[in-house]
């Protein structure tokens, strides 16, 4: 089974759902879709060279929308590495991190979200997704991706978000709303990244991708998301998303 689309964090997809004919209408769908927000998943994050070789990470990814916010906990396995993404419902991001056995986790700086989680071309950052709740979105015309037509939302911070992306450009799939493929363009840089979604799927109303390819233009290889199994609506407590977890021995 396929995880459901998060918003960081990368993996999963919002469920199948009419056309929206307007900006607001849009919004609020992708709204409505985070908000029920609460899955588990079993991944492998690989990083491959211009040459070709290829470093696997096994990482755990589980989410759940509270009331007052989304938050996200992720666990690499080997070397061990843990993050707990917080989206409150009003304010800031807070991106912690740790290690087993250190004193006390990390406030990670929102100028460190855009360095690469290991080394890949996934920061810190694409694990929360949180462009629809910026100050300024537009809804562009239509397109078509491949055999798809897509609605295509772009999405720039105001001054108050804090992010470092100067902008992010999503195509979502025309009937079920699905990304099928999001642009981010790096504030500092310029750089662009572009994401592109694999074999979208389909359990119980809910779509997802199985794999999510990141690169990087101008430079060569890639990163690779790549979804073993997960499971929806595991009915996370808010245990699961305790600070202390991420330093637990």
């Amino acid at each position: 089974m396929h995880p459901p689309r998060m918003l960081a964090a990368l993996l999963f997809l919002p469920a199948a759902v009419p056309r929206a004919a307007t900006l607001d209408e849009v919004l609020a769908r992708l709204r409505a879709v985070r908000n029920t927000v609460d899955f588990t998943a079993s991944a492998r994050l690989v990083h491959v060279t211009a040459a070709g070789k290829r470093q696997s990470y096994p990482i755990t990814v589980k989410a759940h929308a509270f009331p007052d916010g989304l938050r996200i906990f992720c666990e690499v396995t080997n070397p061990r590495t843990r993050l707990l993404l917080i989206a409150p419902s009003t304010g800031p991001v807070v991106i912690r991190t740790g290690h087993p056995g250190d004193a006390a986790p990390e406030v990670l700086p929102p100028e460190r979200w855009g360095e690469g989680l290991l080394g890949t071309n996934f920061a810190y950052e694409d694990l929360i997704e949180n462009q629809s709740t910026w100050r300024r979105q537009t809804l562009l015309p239509d397109t078509t991706y491949g055999a798809r037509t897509c609605v295509v939302l772009r999405s720039e911070p105001g001054p108050a978000d804090q992010t470092r992306y100067a902008s992010v450009t999503s195509w979502l799939d025309h009937d079920v709303y699905c990304a099928v493929k999001v642009e981010k363009v790096v504030k500092s840089s310029g750089e662009l990244k572009h994401f592109i979604y694999y074999g979208l799927r389909e359990n119980k109303g809910v779509w997802s991708a199985s794999q999510i390819e990141c690169k990087i233009e101008g430079k060569s290889g890639s990163s690779l998301l790549i979804v073993n199994r997960g499971s929806a609506a595991p009915h996370h407590t808010r245990a699961a998303f305790d600070p202390a977890l991420l330093t637990r021995p």
